[in-house]
This record gives C-alpha cells, sequence and structure tokens, in this order.
C-alpha cells in the first residue's frame, strides 16, 4: 500500500555501487540470485542505476497486484524493449495499455485458443518427419528448430498465414535485438538514433527488416477484408484506437513475444528431459497409455497430467522471462523496510523460483513438487513464469498448449539424449537463452 515514513522502517540493505559488476554483466540472473540468498528478500544493488530486488512473494504480489497502479513500466528494461516493440500491449502503460488489452483479450481465452490444436499438430507433424529423417544420426539444434516451428504456429494461430518465408528473417532479427539490459549494448542503444556504432547500425537494420515484416503481415490482411476474427483484423477494426504505427507495434509484440517463450521453454524441457531417463520414461508410458501414438487435442491434455507437471517444473528452473521491473511512483513499504518514490524494483522469476522456503533442493528438476497434494498450500506468488496480476502474459494459455502439444508429439516418437561433453548454459538476453544452443542425438522409441 502507498504510505508515508514510518518511524520503525528502513532503508533495503544497499551494496557498494557496481558490486561484483563483472558477475552482473556475464550471468545477471545468476548474480541477482546469489545476492537475493546472500542479503535476504529485499537488496538494493546499485549499478548505472539504483535497483531493488525483492524475493518475497508477499513483496512481489504488492508490486503486481495489490498496488499495480503505482508500480509503472517507466524503467530501464522497458525503455530497450520499446525501441523494437513500440507501444505494443508489452511495453505500453496506462490507460492507453488497458484499452489494448480488452480489445485482444478474447483472443486468447481458453475457448478461443484451443481451437488452435489442430493446426499446432500438422506444423509440428511436419517437423517429426524431418527429425525421422535424422534420427540416430547427427544432432539436431532443438532451440533453433523450435524457433522456427513456434514462429510458423504464431503466423497460422494469431495472423492467419504462413510464416515459412520470415523464419530465416526473424531469426536474423531476433539475434540483433535480443539485448539484456546488463549489456554495454543496451546503453548504446538508447543512443540509436544518432550513434552510428556498428552494433547500433546492425540493430538498425534489422528493425526496418522487422518493420517490412510487420507491414507485409497488416497490408495482406487488409486485402482479405472483413469477416476474419484474428489480431490483425481485431486491430484493423479497432478504428481511430489504432493508427499505423500503433498497428505495427501490436503485430512486432505478438509476433515476437509470441513465439521466442514458447520456443526456448520446449527446448529447455527437451533437454532437461534428455538428462533424467527415468522423468522421460514415466512421462512416454502415461502418453503412450492416454493417446496410443496420436497427437493430442486439446481435450486430451487433462488425460496427461504428469506431462503439464513436467512443463511446469521445465518453467520453475528455466523461466523463459527470467525477470522484470517496475518504477514505484510513490514511497512504498515492504515488512519493515521502505523503498522511495521512483526506485526501480525488479522481480526475478529466476531467484524466486529457487527461493528455499518454498522450493527444496531447488536445482533438481523434480515434476512431482507440482502434483496437487505436494502444491496445496504454496504461495501463489512463489511461481510465476508468465507473470501475476492484470499484466499476467495475454498468451499464457496459449504457450502451454503449444509447448505440451508439441512435446506430446516429441516424446511419443523419439527419445532425446544429451551431446557428450557438451556446455549447456543460460545466458540472460530479453529471455532466458542457452548460451550455446541446444544440440541433443534422436532415438525412435
Amino acid at each position: 500500500m502507498v504510505s508515508t515514513r514510518v518511524e520503525r522502517h528502513r532503508h533495503p540493505p544497499t551494496l557498494p555501487r557496481f558490486h561484483r559488476a563483472h558477475r552482473w554483466s556475464v550471468q545477471p540472473h545468476v548474480f541477482l540470485h546469489e545476492l537475493l540468498e546472500e542479503h535476504g528478500d529485499i537488496v538494493c544493488w546499485r549499478g548505472f542505476i539504483d535497483l531493488y530486488l525483492v524475493n518475497h512473494p508477499e513483496f512481489i504480489r504488492q508490486v503486481l497486484s495489490q498496488d499495480y497502479e503505482h508500480f509503472s513500466k517507466r524503467t530501464f528494461s522497458n525503455r530497450l524493449l520499446a525501441l523494437g516493440m513500440g507501444a505494443g500491449l508489452i511495453t505500453n502503460d496506462g490507460p492507453h495499455w488497458a484499452s489494448q488489452r480488452r480489445l485482444l483479450q478474447p483472443l486468447f481465452g481458453n475457448r478461443n485458443v484451443n481451437r488452435f490444436d489442430e493446426a499446432i499438430n500438422a506444423l509440428t507433424g511436419e517437423l517429426m518427419r524431418e527429425w525421422d529423417a535424422r534420427a540416430g544420426q547427427e544432432a539436431v539444434w532443438v532451440d533453433r528448430d523450435m524457433s522456427r516451428l513456434a514462429l510458423r504456429i504464431v503466423g497460422v494461430a494469431l495472423f492467419g498465414s504462413d510464416f515459412e518465408r520470415y523464419t530465416d528473417d526473424v531469426a536474423e532479427i531476433m539475434e540483433e535485438t535480443n539485448v539484456g539490459p546488463q549489456e554495454l549494448r543496451a546503453l548504446l542503444l538508447l543512443f540509436a538514433g544518432w550513434l552510428p556504432v556498428p552494433g547500433n547500425l546492425r540493430w538498425k537494420r534489422a528493425n526496418r527488416r522487422l518493420d517490412a515484416i510487420a507491414h507485409e503481415i497488416i497490408e495482406a490482411r487488409r486485402r482479405e477484408g472483413a469477416g476474419c476474427d484474428d489480431v490483425v483484423g481485431r486491430l484493423l477494426g479497432a478504428g481511430d484506437d489504432m493508427d499505423e504505427r500503433q498497428l505495427r507495434d501490436e503485430v512486432v509484440t505478438l509476433m515476437l513475444a509470441g513465439h521466442e517463450t514458447s520456443a526456448i521453454a520446449i527446448a529447455w524441457t527437451l533437454y532437461l528431459l534428455a538428462t533424467r531417463r527415468d522423468i522421460d520414461a514415466r512421462l512416454a508410458e502415461e502418453l503412450d497409455r492416454q493417446l496410443g501414438g496420436a497427437p493430442a487435442k486439446a481435450s486430451d491434455l487433462s488425460q496427461v497430467p504428469y506431462l503439464k507437471q513436467v512443463v511446469q517444473e521445465s518453467l520453475r528452473i528455466y523461466p523463459p522471462a527470467w525477470g522484470y521491473a517496475r518504477r514505484s511512483e510513490h514511497e512504498h513499504e515492504f515488512g519493515d523496510f521502505v523503498l522511495p518514490a521512483e526506485s526501480e524494483v525488479a522481480i526475478v522469476a529466476y531467484a524466486l523460483h529457487r527461493h528455499r522456503e518454498f522450493w527444496p533442493d531447488p536445482e533438481r528438476f523434480d515434476p512431482d513438487r507440482f502434483r496437487p497434494d505436494r502444491s496445496q498450500g504454496r504461495h501463489s506468488y512463489c511461481y510465476l513464469p508468465f507473470g501475476a496480476g492484470p499484466r499476467t502474459c495475454i498468451g499464457a494459455s496459449m504457450a502451454m498448449l503449444e509447448i505440451q502439444l508439441v512435446l506430446a508429439q516429441v516424446l511419443q516418437r523419439f527419445k532425446v539424449h544429451p551431446v557428450s561433453d557438451y556446455p549447456i548454459e543460460t545466458i540472460a538476453k530479453v529471455t532466458l537463452k542457452p548460451r550455446y544452443g541446444i544440440p541433443l542425438i534422436l532415438s525412435r522409441r
């Protein structure tokens, strides 16, 4: 709640400026997790700005739900995202954001999302036929293949078109535009308009190509005319509330965010299963018993509960949205601490999902954590793969459907095996990616 300072309140623990800055620049998600373990559930790390880390579910509930109107998105990381996404649904704020959300929300309800199961399964089946020809031979790069698949799914599900012709371009664009807030490039990009360093020039070229793709999608939809209630159709029907720039921003946001997080989640899940043969065998047995080799439909997913548990646990260990920030517009109390007005408040999902009070042995891959009997009583804000509160990810249901349907096909057809001695390491960009990719070896079941 918004409050004035009370005598018993004190400032959170504050570290020296640029404390262990090299660690921040290399692996910020791991570094921030270490700080929270060392100093407790609230600590101030000072770099170029003062960043207040909050890691208790009650504090996080305050930021994302109870007092969310007093925590804006006027943060450094959001400014960085907005350079490419513009004022889309992720980066916008205030009353305009609320109207955007109301406009698009019906398209992401469960009933509407579930009808895409056939398209997801058909596109996944095409990739499975490609993989079938490579099983037992060279490794497949599951992160790259899943990115291509997820982009095609977004094209069909959200925009009503095949994105095959855009997949290579978007992969290159993502390489240039997926910049983490800890990188020196992030600071330089804030001056991309007039600072002609090589990274800024590459970013501007990538962004121009992104603009062109978005406008091609919009123009193709315009030529089709009215009568289709897809994302672009709904945006075009918004009239004066949706000018050409806003149209571009919404299409870019949904295109990039709609495929990146799902693709990474599938790739990390396959990697985890490759390292735990016991969990893989148990899941394969459930899928075979309930599905008998057929692709899962949306209505089948309730019959394979262990599949959902595996996905939930993978999202706990490797949350694609590894952290997010808000700006406290007023002085706020968090327990015995008070944060000054205009503070940047960071919620690090990677650290929250390893909070030992709520997740014993947090590095262990254990899908049974999400059995109903073990989940009962767990704080609802200690697990946030899709955020929480009014700004919960609008595509959460779509992502969970896609991840489970793709895995159901892959795991009924193949066992996945790690490549011996290949380094698997996380890197925190906008999303939590594999630094060197994820190659896996396939064998037929």
